[in-house]
């Protein structure tokens, strides 16, 4: 029963709290030692065959160190898990008498030792932050060597006035018994590969049997075995996968429109706005350029003004020929290129019919991608490029 509290009682501590930041990942080793506490409240009992008594009692227990070893693995959501095996020896002080017969063996001198060894299965719950120092919780189940080793005799008084009767005790048989333990300490970050773990464990066996010839015949008991201990060890961390490198994700392309109906992207220049003569029009100032949009070939509501205006102005002169050029960028096949870039020219050459060029002086040209206004590598999008050009002959 109380190996089934002190379980239940670890594992609901556990469960309360949450991982707050991200964890340690791979596998991990672990040395280190430990204070086992002294303890005077283990049971120490014979199964109803004693001479001349059965007898209660509790066996005293000095404090020691202890040694440790583990082998762990990170998981998910701050968990570890570890295979842990630890060696302890303590003294036994003292058997106290219970009163009924059994007058026990007194304190001031080693009455033998008990060994326990352990080999536990503990899950950890770590609670990471934004520090060094990571605290966690932990429960294990396991197994218990114990063994306990006693030769040992004393004087005790009779009851009546006789003289002393010397009671002797013998112990040196072994036994197994499952083991469970609650687990709680910090875990302090020296490198990147190497942690100092400070911690605090709770040891439960159940009872385990082992013979003892006490005051002769040779006597059943039954015990159990509790223990507190502080414990300091090194852990080396390996294994964990190589860091995960985010490609940084591309700003979204923006335009902006410009003067002449073109769209350029933010970063792109306008083409430069055509200086206004007042007085004498150079016939070469009325050649034009209209740009379209990615894939496009549909003229701006901008565009088709400055169209309607080039095409006003150069009636004023005695035009002789127009040559439409169609351009487009480098972005998509060459053979696909020649025919958005003849619809580009197509669109023109109508809008300048419609607004009283005469469509016999109108020569249309589909240049495609290889009279590029700003040259670039095959497949870039560069607005300068997607364009139509008109050439005014007088």
């Amino acid at each position: 029963m109380k190996l089934k509290l002190a379980l239940l009682a670890a594992a609901g501590s556990v469960a309360m709290v949450s991982a707050a930041s991200a964890q340690d990942q791979g596998y991990y080793g672990e040395l280190g030692f430990g204070y086992t506490f002294s303890n005077d409240e283990n049971d120490f009992e014979d199964t109803g065959s004693a001479v001349p008594y059965s007898f209660v009692t509790n066996y005293d227990l000095d404090e020691s160190l202890n040694i440790y070893g583990a082998f762990g693995k990170y998981l998910q959501n701050g968990l570890r898990a570890e295979l842990e095996l630890t060696t302890r020896t303590q003294e036994i002080d003292e058997l106290p008498g219970d009163g009924l017969g059994f007058v026990g063996f007194p304190g001031g001198g080693s009455i033998g030792d008990l060994t326990v060894n352990t080999l536990m299965v503990n899950v950890f719950k770590d609670f990471y932050n934004e520090s060094r120092f990571t605290p966690y919780l932990g429960v294990g189940v396991g197994a218990a060597y114990i063994r306990p080793e006693a030769s040992n005799s004393s004087i005790v008084p009779t009851p009546a006035t006789g003289p002393g009767q010397p009671y002797l005790i013998v112990m040196g048989d072994k036994d197994f018994a499952s083991a469970a333990q609650a687990l709680a300490g910090v875990t302090i970050d020296l490198t990147n590969t190497v942690d100092v773990d400070l911690g605090y464990r709770y040891l439960v066996t159940d009872s385990f049997e082992y013979g003892a010839a006490i005051n002769g015949p040779v006597t059943p008991i039954e015990a159990g075995y509790r223990a507190q201990e502080l414990t300091a060890g090194l852990r080396w961390n390996f294994g964990a996968p190589a860091p995960v490198v985010e490609e940084p994700e591309e700003p979204p392309v923006t335009y902006k429109d410009c003067w002449d109906g073109s769209r350029v992207v933010s970063t792109a220049s306008c083409p430069p706005e055509p200086e206004i003569v007042e007085d004498d029009v150079i016939p070469d100032d009325l050649d034009l350029v209209v740009y379209f949009d990615f894939d496009k070939s549909n003229l701006s509501v901008a565009a088709q003004d400055l169209i309607a205006a080039k095409a006003s102005e150069a009636m004023e002169y005695d035009i002789s020929g127009v040559t439409v050029q169609g351009n487009t960028d480098t972005s998509g096949s060459a053979s696909y290129n020649n025919a958005l870039s003849a619809r580009r020219a197509a669109v023109v050459r109508e809008a300048l019919v419609a607004n009283g060029i005469s469509g016999g002086l109108i020569t249309t040209q589909a240049l495609g991608e290889s009279n590029p206004a700003k040259p670039t590598a095959d497949g870039v999008r560069e607005p300068l490029n997607r364009r139509t050009e008109v050439l005014f002959d007088f």
